[in-house]
């Protein structure tokens, strides 16, 4: 079976970012960016069970689930919790800004944007590949939400007066 390492590996990916998020959640004293912490776990374990299906069914027939319902269902979903939660300003607010957390999340991130990418080049299966080009923007997503937020709060801390 040809992409079954793939898929998962894949998995494992999405396993480990849930657990960092879940980790992660606790070093933050603001109970909002906790929750969109654990909100981050829940949506990579909502990617691993996305990919475990996959892999189930192209054990089963070689087949991949590439409909419409399927690929869909996260389409811009932090651009959306951006709007709903008001994630910049809840990050902003935050009683500990950890630059070292944001830099490791949105390097997570798009380690697996990268991997997703690669992924979808090096696939001749078109159901894979269309699979790997959705989860790889997902991903996107989340590294352009991290990235973003780490940026501002370097240049904050960058322009601090020496001695806090």
């Amino acid at each position: 079976m040809k992409y079954e390492q793939v898929l998962k590996y894949a998995m494992q990916m999405e396993l480990d970012g849930s657990n960092f998020f879940k980790e992660k959640a606790d070093k933050f004293s603001n109970a909002t960016t906790r929750k969109l912490f654990l909100t981050l776990a829940e949506t990579e374990m909502e990617h691993y069970e996305y990919l475990k299906n996959q892999l189930d069914s192209y054990m089963e027939d070689e087949t991949f689930d590439t409909s419409d319902q399927v690929m869909d269902r996260e389409e811009d979903i932090f651009k959306a919790r951006e709007e709903s939660e008001h994630i910049e300003a809840t990050l902003r607010e935050s009683d500990i800004p950890d630059l070292t957390i944001l830099r490791m999340a949105y390097l997570i991130e798009r380690d697996y944007k990268e991997f997703y990418e690669n992924a979808a080049e090096n696939s001749d299966d078109e159901g894979i590949r269309k699979i790997f080009e959705k989860l790889s923007k997902w991903e996107e997503g989340h590294e352009r939400l991290f990235k973003s937020e780490y940026d501002r709060r370097m240049k904050e801390y960058m322009t601090l007066p020496w001695g806090g």
